[in-house]
């Protein structure tokens, strides 16, 4: 079975899979900059479309494209000056944690996390439930997103930025890459020289 949700783009979160999920605090990347990354990648889809590769090849370059749209807005998100930082506060950090462990073993079994100054890296296998796992990651986020508010002093705005970024994880070889991913973000912003240094990231035991 899988389940599909929409907001800006269909989501597909099948359970018994893996899933590598970003979300980042509203406000985080401005709206020009998030459309500019957005019609980049459109162009760029148009013209894999136009092209007289084979389907193998398209998809390839499909994926490829994706790849680069990510890591062109993530690295956005590492670099930024401007937006909100509430992440980088120790107490507002430890909030998001006790969220995403709360729903380990009962939604998902949590393989990886990161959460950097204004945004997070999710890595977690998805049960199967009564619940759609959208629902999941919405009650993950208003959760943080209220305690956050009320630590921070905040009222009737928003917290997350509602679109969460997701991607099925195809096989092992890519899950030792996104788990690399995940752990070595800090690192490649210059945080930390070694990703066991910053104090909010997770590797579960065994991997």
């Amino acid at each position: 079975m899988q389940t599909h949700y929409q907001r800006t783009l269909p989501h597909i979160l099948p359970p018994g899979e893996c899933v590598f999920i970003t979300y980042r605090l509203a406000g985080s990347i401005p709206a020009a900059v998030l459309l500019r990354l957005q019609e980049e990648k459109q162009i760029a889809l148009r013209q894999i479309g136009a092209s007289s590769m084979d389907s193998t090849a398209t998809a390839k370059a499909r994926l490829d494209e994706s790849k680069r749209y990510f890591a062109a807005f993530d690295n956005y998100l590492d670099t930024a000056h401007e937006g909100p930082h509430w992440l980088k506060v120790p107490s507002i950090a430890d909030i998001i944690k006790k969220g995403i462990h709360s729903r380990h073993a009962i939604d998902y079994d949590l393989q990886a996390y990161c959460i950097m100054s204004n945004h997070v890296h999710l890595l977690v296998s998805i049960r199967e439930t009564n619940r759609p796992f959208h629902q999941t990651l919405k009650s993950l986020k208003g959760y943080s997103a209220r305690h956050a508010n009320e630590l921070l002093g905040r009222t009737g705005q928003s917290f997350w930025q509602a679109e969460s970024y997701d991607h099925v994880v195809r096989n092992h070889e890519e899950f030792k890459r996104i788990v690399a991913y995940i752990l070595n973000n800090p690192v490649k912003a210059g945080f930390v020289d070694d990703w066991e240094k910053w104090p909010h990231s997770y590797l579960a035991d065994g991997i």
